[in-house]
């Protein structure tokens, strides 16, 4: 063979390789689509969407028969930040920069009186809500 006829197989080569990457990227691509489109999704009730959504973040202080207390958290005012305790009211939990004078008042009384929280999700969905 002449090294012209070599070149071009060379190319040829490279031309066919190419050709069939493409293809085989378009048929992954088309077999990765009809899986997708295929598979029906069972559609949620609204109810239990809205059962999702709806569930509160904090709660009153509530007894469950027994008389224990199903907080675990509770967050008071300590020179105009709020603190968060343990459900003794004694242990430090943790400390925030979130300023009390700063906050609705309708939140400023739940918390003056302690506002109890019953989880430590739910402990940090209030405090980054809240949180600057």
């Amino acid at each position: 063979m002449t090294g012209d006829n070599m070149r071009m197989n060379k190319v040829n080569g490279i031309r066919i390789f190419c050709i069939l990457t493409v293809l085989f990227g378009i048929g992954c691509y088309q077999i990765l689509y009809l899986k997708n489109t295929k598979e029906p999704q069972e559609p949620v009730p609204t109810e239990q969407l809205l059962a999702e959504v709806k569930e509160p973040e904090t709660e009153e202080p509530s007894v469950e028969t027994g008389g224990i207390i199903s907080y675990k958290f509770v967050i008071l005012e300590e020179g105009d930040y709020l603190t968060v305790y343990l459900a003794d009211r004694e242990t430090v939990y943790e400390y925030t920069a979130i300023r009390y004078s700063e906050l609705e008042e309708d939140l400023q009384k739940k918390i003056r009186d302690g506002y109890c929280v019953k989880d430590e999700k739910s402990l940090f969905g209030f405090l980054e809500n809240y949180s600057s």
